[in-house]
């Protein structure tokens, strides 16, 4: 089985680092957000080790996942900052890196590499994503899609 690679995406906001990461740790704003993401409900306030009950979707198939933070960081004026959270079926790391840009933050987005997925994940990307490749681009477009909104949340 070949490994699926890691997908990021990055944006320059305006905002210093602060807003950034308040806006990116706003998880109830994320469902209006991400294309994918119906909802995330965090089991207490966001820090290491918390889990979440999550459900996705693509077109009318939707799907949960699980996940736990295993990385929150904030970032000040001159430090990065991180959020990350690992997703299980799928054994993948989500992440949000918000880093001092000049007068503004450079915002990424990344999903690590997915290592040897399972039969039931592979039968689900071919039957249900239209296959992993095509999926990588929606969730490639997604990420572009997530950035902006995050921008525009911060603009207003």
């Amino acid at each position: 089985m070949v490994d699926l690679p890691a997908l990021s995406e990055s944006i320059v906001v305006t905002s210093p680092p602060p807003a950034v990461w308040a806006a990116v740790t706003d998880l109830d704003a994320m469902a209006r957000r991400s294309p994918e993401l119906v909802g995330m409900w965090l089991f207490g306030k966001p820090r290491v080790g918390r889990s979440s009950v999550n459900l996705n979707r693509r077109g009318l198939f939707l799907w949960p996942t699980f996940s736990s933070i295993t990385q929150f960081a904030a970032p000040t004026d001159t430090t990065p900052g991180r959020f990350a959270f690992s997703v299980w079926p799928t054994d993948v790391e989500w992440s949000y890196e918000i880093t001092p840009h000049g007068t503004g933050t450079l915002l990424t987005e990344r999903r690590t590499a997915v290592v040897d997925p399972s039969l039931a994940i592979r039968i689900t990307a071919r039957l249900a994503l239209g296959g992993q490749e095509g999926h990588d681009a929606e969730i490639r477009h997604g990420m572009v899609t997530t950035l902006a909104a995050i921008e525009s949340d911060l603009d207003h």
